[in-house]
C-alpha cells in the first residue's frame, strides 16, 4: 500500500512538471511525517477576500469627460498588445541560467544609501540605555532611567509585479530585486504583491500570478510615508492600455511615501509602451520635502491634476541617483517621470492591420536589438513553450543582456498564442503565418542542429524520454548521421496526441529539416539568376545591415566570374567589387580589398566599353583606394597613402564624368571631396579644400536640375566650411567661413528631417552646427540650445554614441564661462553616456577621462570626489592594452585619490595614490606625463610624512618635485617647471626651518 501511495506521489509530481531525485523525495516524505495535517482559512487575514464590487462615478461625473492625456501615444507607436493570458503551467526550466538582474552587487551597494530615509510622520525611536542608567542612578542613589535614540529601521517596502503575459519572462528579475531590497539593511519588511485586473477592468493584488484570493487595492495603500512602492512592469500589458494602472498609480503618488515605476525594457522601447515617460527633472518640495514635482525639459507641462510617477531603468547608476534623492541628499535629479491623472484614460489604439509575414519581420528588425534579432531566428527552430525559449536565449546570448531580448521577442509582433495538441494546462505561442519559414531563411545548418540538440535535451529531461524524440533525430538527420527521415512528417489532426511530447516538438523539428534537405533545393540556376539572387541578398544588406545576407551574396558572386565567361560577367565582377568593399567595413582584411581591385580590374579591362559600368567601376576603384590610404595612414606610411589618395582623386574625377546613374554622381562627387578633404590634412593644404568646396558647390546648383535636393551635399559643404574655419589663421576669414558653415548645415537640418536615415545622422549635424555657430560669434543661448538638440537626437544615433557625447560635454564646458549650468549639463551627459556605453567600447576610456577631470576639477563635495576616482578607474582599465593613455590616467587617479585623502582624511587612498603614482612614472614614455607624475608624487609623499611624521620620507619627497621641473622643462611645459620649482623651494625652506 505504501509502495502504492509513493509512486502515485511521484507520478503526480511528475504530472505538475516537477522532477525531484530520490534524496529531496526522502527529505518530503519525512518532513511530512512530523508536520500533520494542515488546515487553511478561506478568508485571509489582511483583508476580505469579497469583490467590492465596480467603482460608482461620482454625481454628475461623465467617464467620457476625463481630462486628455497630455502627451497622448501616437497609436502606430505602440507595441503588440500580447493576446495572451498569464501562463497557467510552466514546466521548469532544464537549464542553468545566469542572474536575471545585471549587476546585483552594485545595485544592492547603491540602494544602502535608502537607510538615511526619514519620513515625516515617523516619530524618533528611544530606547533604555543600561549602562548609562546603571551609572548614573548609582551616582545618584536612585532609579534614573537614561534614554538614547535608536537606529531601528522605520520605512518598508512593497514590490509590486505586473502580472500581465509579456512579463513572464521578468519574473526572475522581480525575484531578485526583492532580494537585493531585503539585503540593503534600509526596510525593516520587504513583500511582493501581484497585479491583476478584474473582467471589469479593476486592478487588484494577489500573493502569486495565479491570481488566487484577489485583495481590493486600497491594502496597499499606505498614507504614513514609512512604505516605499516600487512598480515593475513594461507598461505592454492591458492593465496599463485600460488607465487603471495609472489611476492606481495616481492613488499611490498622492500619499507622502516613495513611489516610482521600474521599466525592465531598454530605454529606446519606453516611447513605444502606455507608461512613455518623458526627459527631465525630478524636484522633492512640500512639507517635509516629501511631495515630488516634475519639470520636463522641452514642451508643456504636465496635466495640473496629474501627478509625477519616477520611471527608472534597472540600472545600478540611475536606482543609486534615485536613493540619494528619495534620501535626502540631492533636491534635484535628472531623469524620466510619467504624468497619472486620477480619471487617466485609456491609451488610444489605432486601427487593426493585418500584416503580411515579410512586413512584420521587417517591422520588428527595423526596432529590435540585433541580440533580439538573433534570438528570434534560433527561436524559429524551437517549439515556442517559455521554458524552451528562454533555455534557447540563455544558450545563444552570451552577454549579461537579462531577458530583455526575450522581451523584445513576445513584444515585437511575430507570436500570437497557440493552444497545440497535447498541451493543455500551458501556455504556448506561435509565429504569425508565414513568419517562421522568413527567419528559419536566416539560420545557418550548425546553428539549427544546436538549437535542436537543446529541444532534444529538454524532451528527454522533462518527458521522461519517451520514443520517439524527433527533435533528436531531425539533429541526428542535419548531423549527416544515420536518422530516419522527418521531411515528409506533418502534424496530426488536431486533438490528437503522438506521444507523451507534446505535438509542436515534431512539428517543428519536421520543417527545420525540410528547409535544409537538399530535395529542398531548387537545380543550379543559370548565371543571370544567380545574379538577380546576388543583387537580393545585397539590397537586403543595404536595407537591414544583414552580415549573413552580405557573406552569401559574396559567395554567389565569387561563384559566378569563376565561371565561363559570358555578357553577366562585367556586372557580376563590379557587383562583388562592391560587396567585398562593404565587407571590409565589417572584417578590415586588406586582402577583401586586393580582391576587390581585381574584380574592378576585370570590370574595365575589355571588352567592357566605355559608359556607365565603366563609370561605376572608376568610382568603386575610387573608393578601394581610398580605404587602402587609410590602411596605409594607420600603418604610418603617410607617403603611400598620400599617393594612394591621389590615384581615388583621378579616378572619381573619371568617374563623375562617366557615370549617368543621378544618385551614383552624387555618390561619386561626394567621395571625391572627402579624399580632398584627406589630401588636405596630408598636405596641410586649404587649397585642395576650398576645391573640394567649389566641386560641392556646384553640384549644389545643378543638383536641382534632375533630382531632389537631398542633404548631403549641403551637409558635407558644410562640414567643409568648417574644417576651413578651423585651419584659417586669419580670424576675420575664419569666421566668415563658419557664418557659411552655419547657413549650409542649417539648410541641410532642414532637409535631413524629411529623409528615412535623417534621425540617425541628426546628432553629428547638429554638432558640427553648434561649433559653426560659436566659431561664428554666436550667442552661448543659441549654441547650447543646438547642444541641447544634438543631445536628444543622440538616442537615434546609428553609430557609436560615447565620442559624440564626449563631443557634446567638451563643447558645454567650452561654454562654461559663458553659460550658467553648462558645465553641469557636460557633466550630466557624461555621467549618462558612461552608465550606458558597453565596457568594449573604444570611446569609453576618453569619455571615463574626461568626467572625472570634470569632477575633480568642481570637487566641491566627498561624493563627487569619489566619484572622480571611480571614473578615472575605469578609464584606467580601458587602456590596460595602451601604455601611454594608461601612464596619463594613473597619473589622473593618483592626483584624485589623494584629493579625497585630503577631504576625507583616509590613509588608505594616500597610500594607494604613491602605489599608483610609482607605477604611473615607470611606464610613463611621455615626458609631460612623466613629470605630471613626478610632482604629484612628490605632493603625496609630502602629505605621508607629514601624516607618520617622518622627516625622512619629506626629504624624499623634497627630490620629486626638483625631477619633476627638470622633465618638465625638457618637455616644454613651462608653467608646471615652475609650479615644480616653487614647491621644491618652499618645502626646503620648511624643513629648514
Amino acid at each position: 500500500m505504501a509502495d502504492r501511495s509513493l509512486t502515485e506521489l511521484i507520478d503526480r509530481l511528475r504530472r505538475s512538471g516537477l522532477h525531484t531525485d530520490a534524496e529531496s523525495l526522502a527529505d518530503a516524505v519525512w518532513l511530512a511525517r512530523w508536520m500533520g495535517p494542515t488546515t487553511r482559512s478561506t478568508r485571509p487575514q489582511d483583508g476580505p477576500a469579497a469583490d467590492p464590487g465596480p467603482r460608482s462615478s461620482a454625481p454628475g461625473e461623465d467617464p467620457s469627460a476625463w481630462p486628455p492625456d497630455p502627451h497622448p501615444l501616437p497609436p502606430g507607436l505602440l507595441l503588440p498588445s500580447p493576446a495572451v493570458d498569464p501562463p497557467r503551467h510552466v514546466p521548469p526550466v532544464a537549464v542553468p541560467q545566469r542572474g536575471s538582474l545585471p549587476g546585483a552587487l552594485g545595485l544592492q551597494r547603491e540602494l544602502r544609501v535608502l537607510q538615511r530615509y526619514r519620513s515625516g510622520s515617523s516619530p524618533r525611536r528611544f530606547a533604555l540605555d543600561e549602562e548609562a542608567t546603571a551609572e548614573i542612578s548609582a551616582r545618584a542613589g536612585l532609579t534614573m532611567p537614561v534614554l538614547a535614540p535608536t537606529t531601528r529601521r522605520t520605512a518598508s517596502v512593497q514590490l509590486l509585479i505586473d502580472s500581465s503575459s509579456s512579463m513572464v519572462v521578468w519574473e526572475r528579475v522581480a525575484e531578485e530585486m526583492l532580494q537585493v531590497l531585503s539585503r540593503t539593511g534600509a526596510f525593516h519588511d520587504a513583500r511582493v504583491h501581484w497585479l491583476h485586473q478584474t473582467p471589469d477592468g479593476r486592478p487588484v493584488v494577489a500573493a502569486g500570478r495565479s491570481g488566487d484570493r484577489p485583495r481590493p487595492v486600497e491594502g496597499i495603500v499606505d498614507p504614513t510615508g514609512d512604505r516605499f512602492t516600487l512598480v515593475i512592469t513594461d507598461g505592454a500589458g492591458p492593465l496599463w492600455r485600460s488607465g487603471a494602472g495609472q489611476r492606481l498609480l495616481h492613488r499611490l503618488a498622492a500619499q507622502s511615501a516613495p513611489v516610482a515605476v521600474l521599466q525592465p525594457l531598454p530605454q529606446r522601447l519606453w516611447g513605444r509602451t502606455a507608461l512613455s515617460p518623458r526627459p527631465g527633472k525630478l524636484f522633492l518640495s512640500g512639507p517635509g520635502g516629501r511631495r515630488c514635482t516634475f519639470v520636463p525639459e522641452h514642451g508643456a507641462a504636465t496635466h495640473q491634476d496629474g501627478l509625477p510617477v519616477p520611471v527608472l531603468p534597472l540600472s545600478p547608476q540611475a536606482l543609486g541617483r534615485w536613493a540619494r534623492w528619495v534620501s535626502g541628499g540631492p533636491r534635484s535629479v535628472r531623469g524620466a517621470a510619467v504624468a497619472v491623472l486620477r480619471d487617466h484614460p485609456a491609451t488610444p489604439r489605432g486601427p487593426e492591420r493585418v500584416l503580411a509575414a515579410e512586413d512584420r519581420v521587417n517591422r520588428f528588425c527595423s526596432g529590435a536589438s540585433p541580440t533580439a534579432q538573433r534570438l528570434a531566428v534560433y527561436l524559429a527552430a524551437a517549439p515556442l513553450v517559455l521554458p524552451v525559449m528562454v533555455g534557447v536565449h540563455a544558450m545563444t546570448t552570451r552577454s549579461a543582456t537579462g531577458p530583455s531580448p526575450l522581451a523584445e521577442v513576445l513584444l515585437g509582433g511575430l507570436l500570437s498564442h497557440a493552444n497545440p495538441a497535447g498541451t493543455e494546462g500551458e501556455t504556448w505561442y506561435d509565429f504569425a503565418p508565414g513568419v517562421r519559414e522568413l527567419l528559419l531563411e536566416r539560420l545557418a545548418k550548425d546553428e539549427a542542429v544546436l538549437v535542436l540538440k537543446f529541444c532534444s535535451a529538454y524532451v528527454e529531461q522533462n518527458f521522461g524520454g519517451e520514443p520517439p524524440n524527433f527533435t533528436a533525430m531531425a539533429a541526428d538527420q542535419l548531423s549527416g548521421t544515420d536518422a530516419p527521415p522527418l521531411a515528409e512528417f506533418r502534424p496530426s489532426a488536431p486533438g490528437r496526441r503522438q506521444t507523451g511530447v507534446p505535438a509542436p516538438f515534431a512539428a517543428v523539428a519536421a520543417e527545420v529539416v525540410r528547409r535544409f534537405t537538399p530535395d529542398r533545393l531548387r537545380a543550379v540556376p543559370v548565371p543571370d539568376e544567380q545574379l538577380a539572387a546576388a543583387r537580393e541578398l545585397l539590397t537586403r544588406y543595404s536595407r537591414e545591415q544583414d552580415g549573413r545576407a552580405l557573406w552569401t551574396a559574396v559567395q554567389e558572386l565569387r561563384v559566378i566570374v569563376t565561371g565561363p565567361p559570358g555578357p553577366h560577367l562585367g556586372e557580376a565582377n563590379l557587383e562583388l567589387a562592391e560587396a567585398l568593399l562593404a565587407l571590409h567595413r565589417w572584417n578590415p582584411d586588406p586582402a577583401l580589398l586586393d580582391e576587390a581591385d581585381q574584380a574592378a580590374e576585370r570590370t574595365l579591362g575589355p571588352p567592357v566599353p566605355p559608359g556607365p559600368i565603366e563609370g561605376r567601376a572608376r568610382f568603386v576603384r575610387g573608393r578601394l583606394r581610398t580605404a587602402q590610404a587609410r590602411d596605409r595612414e594607420e600603418a604610418g606610411d603617410l607617403g603611400g597613402a598620400e599617393d594612394l589618395l591621389d590615384f581615388a582623386s583621378t579616378e572619381l574625377d573619371r568617374a563623375t564624368r562617366g557615370v549617368t546613374d543621378p544618385e551614383t554622381l552624387l555618390a561619386a562627387v561626394l567621395e571625391r571631396a572627402r579624399v580632398l578633404e584627406l589630401l588636405a590634412g596630408l598636405r596641410d593644404s586649404s587649397l585642395l579644400l576650398r576645391e573640394a568646396v567649389g566641386s560641392l558647390r556646384t553640384m549644389a546648383r545643378v543638383q536641382t536640375l534632375w533630382a531632389p535636393r537631398s542633404a548631403d551635399v549641403p551637409l558635407q559643404l558644410g562640414r567643409l566650411l568648417l574644417t576651413i574655419a578651423r585651419t584659417t589663421a586669419d580670424g576675420k576669414e575664419a569666421r566668415e567661413f563658419a557664418v557659411e558653415a552655419v547657413e549650409e548645415l542649417a539648410s541641410a537640418r532642414e532637409l535631413l528631417g524629411a529623409e528615412p536615415d535623417g534621425p540617425g545622422r541628426a546628432a553629428g549635424l547638429l554638432l558640427d552646427l553648434a561649433e559653426a555657430q560659436d566659431r561664428a560669434g554666436a550667442d552661448a543661448d543659441t549654441v547650447s540650445a543646438t547642444l541641447t538638440g544634438a543631445e536628444q537626437a543622440l538616442q537615434f544615433a546609428a553609430g557609436p554614441r560615447v565620442s559624440p557625447a564626449l563631443r557634446i560635454a567638451r563643447m558645454y564646458r567650452a561654454l562654461s564661462d559663458r553659460r550658467p549650468g553648462a558645465y553641469e549639463s557636460a557633466c550630466d551627459v557624461l555621467a549618462r553616456t558612461a552608465s550606458q556605453a558597453s565596457a568594449e567600447d573604444p570611446g569609453l576610456a576618453p569619455l571615463l577621462e574626461e568626467w572625472g577631470d570634470m569632477l575633480l576639477t568642481s570637487a566641491d563635495t566627498e561624493e563627487r570626489v569619489t566619484a572622480a576616482v571611480n571614473a578615472f578607474r575605469g578609464a584606467v582599465r580601458a587602456a590596460r592594452q595602451d601604455t601611454r593613455e594608461r601612464a596619463r590616467r594613473l597619473v589622473l587617479l593618483g592626483r584624485a585619490l589623494h584629493a579625497r585623502f585630503r577631504r576625507a582624511g583616509d590613509r588608505t587612498d594616500l597610500r594607494e595614490a604613491d602605489q599608483v603614482l610609482t607605477r604611473a612614472v615607470s611606464m610613463a614614455y611621455d615626458p609631460a606625463v612623466a613629470a605630471r607624475g613626478w610632482y604629484e608624487r612628490g605632493q603625496v609623499l609630502l602629505d605621508l610624512g607629514r601624516l607618520l611624521q617622518d622627516a625622512g620620507l619629506q626629504r624624499q619627497a623634497a627630490g620629486h618635485p626638483l625631477r619633476a621641473g627638470r622633465v618638465a622643462r625638457d618637455a616644454g611645459d613651462a608653467p608646471l617647471a615652475a609650479r615644480a620649482r616653487h614647491a621644491h623651494d618652499e618645502l626646503i625652506r620648511q624643513l629648514r626651518s
